[in-house]
This record gives C-alpha cells, sequence and structure tokens, in this order.
C-alpha cells in the first residue's frame, strides 16, 4: 500500500518527497531485507526506529501503524494517530492532500501583488473549517470570492457584492472530500486564487 505513496511522488514531484518505512520493532537488516522482498517497497527502509539511533519515532510519533508528514523544518503536518485507531490509519487521500500542500507551488503561501491584494488561508491543510483572509488596499465594488475543485466546479461562495478597503476574514465550513481545492477571489477585472488542502 505504501509504496503507492511513494510512486506517486517519484512520478508527480521527482526529488521533493522522501517517503521512509521505518522499523518500529528494531529487526535485523535481513529482516527488513526481507520485508523488501515480499512487499515490494519502493522506498527506504529505516531500522531500529524505536531506538535513539533510530530517531526515536516511536517515542515521537506512537507505535503500530502510523504515518506522518513532515515539512522540510521538520513541522508535523500530519499525524494519522491522532484521527485514527490502530488497524485503521492508511487514509492515502489524507497523506496526499497534506503533502500537496507542502509541495504544490502556491498552497498555504499567501499570495500578494503589486495592487496591494492579499489572500490567504488558515489553517493548511484544513479538516473541516478554514479562515480565508483578503486584505484590500482599496475599495472593490464587484467582489467574487469562490471555493472550487480541481474540476473547476464551484464547491462555495465565500462573498460576492462590494468590498471596503482593508482586512476581510470569511469562512468555509467544508464537508468537501480530501484533496486540494482552489480559492479564488474576482476582483473586478483582477482574480487572484491560492490553493487550499482539505485532510480528514
Amino acid at each position: 500500500m505504501e509504496q503507492d505513496i511513494a510512486q506517486y511522488y517519484a512520478a508527480k514531484n521527482p526529488g521533493e518527497v522522501q517517503v521512509l518505512g521505518v522499523d518500529l520493532w528494531n529487526g535485523t537488516a535481513a529482516q527488513l531485507g526481507n520485508f523488501r522482498v515480499v512487499t515490494g517497497a519502493t522506498f527506504p527502509l529505516l531500522l531500529s526506529g524505536a531506538s535513539a539511533t533510530g530517531g526515536d519515532v516511536e517515542l515521537l510519533y506512537g507505535t503500530y501503524d502510523n504515518y506522518v508528514v513532515l515539512n522540510k523544518q521538520r513541522v508535523v503536518r500530519y499525524h494519522a494517530a491522532l484521527a485514527w485507531p490502530h488497524g485503521d490509519r492508511y487514509h492515502p487521500d489524507e497523506i496526499r492532500a497534506s503533502v500537496d500542500s507542502l509541495v504544490a507551488a502556491n498552497v498555504g503561501v499567501p499570495t500578494e501583488s503589486a495592487s496591494g491584494v492579499s489572500l490567504a488561508a488558515s489553517p493548511n491543510p484544513l479538516r473541516e473549517r478554514a479562515r480565508i483572509t483578503l486584505t484590500l488596499a482599496d475599495a472593490v465594488p464587484d467582489a467574487d470570492v469562490t471555493v472550487l475543485d480541481i474540476t473547476g466546479r464551484v464547491r462555495a461562495t465565500l462573498h460576492r457584492g462590494p468590498l471596503a478597503a482593508g482586512r476581510h476574514e470569511l469562512a468555509w465550513d467544508t464537508r468537501a472530500a480530501p484533496g486540494i481545492y482552489l480559492v479564488r477571489a474576482r476582483l473586478g477585472a483582477r482574480s487572484h486564487e491560492l490553493r487550499v488542502a482539505v485532510v480528514r
């Protein structure tokens, strides 16, 4: 199962995502090699993960089947054990949505332009509710802020009508499926976009 994630990102984002399999039972090198042969694992396997030399992964993230996504600063962005019981923690759609939020160009990064417009989302990735912040240097007589799925279908309309200059906070309450969504702010003839990731 897990090799699907490794193969997916090796093709989609080569060199950007590192997938690791960590041995929490501190098996031998031969046992780990046998695991690779039996499962066809396409990702590196690390020995002694439950020990100090192996990174104390069990101490940090718990034991058993667990899936954790870290950004480049080693900050946890997804931790399956916090949401799912043992035996039901492999949710590839959630894992991919979280990883996509780290590798996709505009996800989680506020967009700013010379026209004095800023668009941001918090939290990102999100589970059920996000705060969309739109900051304007000038008033806009005709604004339209929507959320679209990857097919371009509008999933939510957050605002329609005039907006004054300043900071505006809009709420997105979602039951949407995990994945990448686009927040689009159309401000008259201008358009600003931001990607957000939904995880469950």
